[in-house]
């Protein structure tokens, strides 16, 4: 009974890492934070579904069998009933994973394709979210910036301040293409000097 016992304990703690697995295949490619993201894992909902769980099974353990007690018999069927929970929860975040995995190598091709477009047209553009740009500098300021970047071929675009993680991911295909493109084009440590030309117009 105890090695039951024990298995339903390993159990229960493997469901417990499923379900944060599957927070993180549902939202694939985030970055994994257990501390920031705990309150999102939804672990109450889980702590519902393993009670209904063990009231089915006492339910059914409730059911006379000879030389088998209560206790058995309920460890047992948690045990069975637990295997399919988890199981369920595997398949189910596999699942999510594989189709987001899909998704994103798909948009990760689009972004190299944009990228070797880009770089045909020597106009490099480079995508952040950033919130509601609000400039600090006047207009002529803003085209002496402008035109320093145009300079370098490059563009940066503010995307607003909605986070799409699997968005930034597959635009690192896009940085990756276009980087030796840039070096070639602007010679080493380009970015370096092209933030010292814009600092020296904002001062």
């Amino acid at each position: 009974m105890k090695k039951i016992l024990y298995l339903n304990i390993i159990l229960i703690a493997l469901i417990f890492v499923a379900s944060i697995a599957i927070f993180y295949s549902y939202n694939f490619p985030i970055p994994f934070d257990f501390i920031r993201n705990f309150k999102d894992y939804e672990i109450q909902y889980v702590l519902i579904i393993l009670l209904i769980i063990g009231f089915l099974a006492s339910l059914i353990a409730s059911v006379k069998i000879k030389k088998y007690n209560f206790k058995n018999k309920f460890l047992s069927i948690f045990l069975i009933l637990n295997c399919l929970f988890l199981a369920f929860l595997v398949f189910n975040g596999s699942s999510e994973y594989i189709k987001r995995k899909k998704a994103l190598t798909l948009l990760e091709n689009e972004y190299i394709k944009q990228a070797k477009k880009d770089i045909e047209n020597d106009k490099v553009t480079y995508k952040f979210a950033g919130g509601l740009a609000v400039s600090d500098y006047n207009e002529e300021t803003e085209n002496k910036i402008d035109s320093i970047y145009k300079n370098y071929g490059v563009t940066y675009f503010n995307t607003g301040c909605i986070i799409d993680f699997m968005d930034i991911k597959a635009q690192e295909k896009y940085q990756e293409t276009v980087k030796p493109y840039l070096i070639k084009r602007n010679g080493k440590n380009w970015e370096v000097k092209m933030k010292s030309e814009i600092e020296k117009i904002k001062n």
